[in-house]
């Protein structure tokens, strides 16, 4: 069960790993983390990275998981609700996609 309400965004941000700085998608975001996908193959779990919220907050954290591209960003310090209100939103459900398989973190499971 998660801690926080998580809303799906798509927003460019920039991200910082280890020091490098590069541009991510930003595809939901909680106030506890959030996922990524990442150009960065060198971004491996354990990483730090710091997520810039489009100039409104500098997020702290580090990976806790990778799946190929996407990154799994847990914050040190949780951000305001309402810095994720604003910067998320709720996706209505599509139908012809409820029942494909889906992993864990939400991701299509490919057969």
């Amino acid at each position: 069960m998660r801690s926080f309400n998580r809303f799906s965004t798509d927003e460019e941000v920039d991200v910082t790993v280890e020091g490098e700085r590069d541009v991510a998608t930003l595809y939901n975001l909680s106030c506890g983390g959030c996922m990524l996908e990442m150009r960065n193959r060198g971004a491996v779990e354990g990483a730090e990275v710091s997520v810039n919220l489009n100039d409104i907050a500098t997020a702290q954290g580090h990976i806790v998981w990778r799946i190929d591209n996407k990154a799994g960003i847990k914050f040190a310090t949780p951000l305001h609700q309402k810095i994720v209100e604003m910067l998320g939103y709720s996706a209505v459900a599509e139908k012809f996609d409820a029942g494909d398989p889906r992993d864990r973190f939400g991701l299509p499971l490919h057969g």
